[in-house]
């Protein structure tokens, strides 16, 4: 299951792979791609409503920021999930070095994209992020951290011969201190 499955691309990716794959996006301009999901609803990823199956793996992919009552939706994913299923989530990391210097000069600017998504209406810190998967009776198996994508801020550093000393020092920064350095946390996690 693909909650907020947005333009459908995780579903495309693993189409072929799964008995069963289902996609919820609130936008209604959004259409799934041909033939990526055996069932697609349009509507709200927390609204409550019952499947004719559990599924083995459900995703939630930077949707958790978007909702106002995020708790709920795992608590239905709780529900939804097999006995020894995995769920999957992302979530952005406010407690970042550029949020942090941002917040130390007096800015809270939104933007188009990114940990300040002017869309985002929660914010986590890796233990709040921790905590709410874990209090909605999950416990975590696995937890990672993406790199922050400097090459967003600063196209430059996208570009040869900084692409590749950018995205190691980036990788390492996230590695030696995820929850300052870390622009994503990654979870795994089972039911309870």
């Amino acid at each position: 299951m693909d909650l907020g499955a947005g333009a459908g691309h995780l579903g495309k990716a693993v189409a072929g792979h799964f008995s069963h794959v289902a996609g919820v996006e609130d936008d209604p301009s959004v259409a799934p791609p041909e033939g990526a999901y055996d069932r697609w609803i349009t509507g709200p990823a927390d609204a409550p409503r019952t499947w004719e199956r559990s599924f083995d793996v459900i995703v939630c992919a930077d949707i958790l920021e978007h909702l106002s009552d995020p708790a709920s939706l795992l608590v239905l994913a709780r529900r939804w999930i097999a006995p020894q299923g995995l769920l999957l989530v992302s979530i952005p990391n406010v407690a970042n070095l550029a949020i942090r210097l941002s917040l130390l000069a007096g800015r809270f600017e939104y933007a188009e994209t990114g940990i300040l998504d002017r869309t985002h209406l929660r914010f986590f810190t890796r233990r709040s992020a921790r905590r709410l998967i874990l209090e909605t009776g999950f416990r975590i198996t696995r937890a990672r951290v993406t790199p922050v994508p400097a090459e967003l801020a600063i196209p430059a550093l996208g570009r040869a011969p900084l692409r590749g000393i950018t995205r190691g020092l980036c990788a390492a920064g996230a590695r030696l201190w995820p929850t300052l350095f870390g622009y994503q946390f990654l979870f795994d996690a089972r039911p309870a």
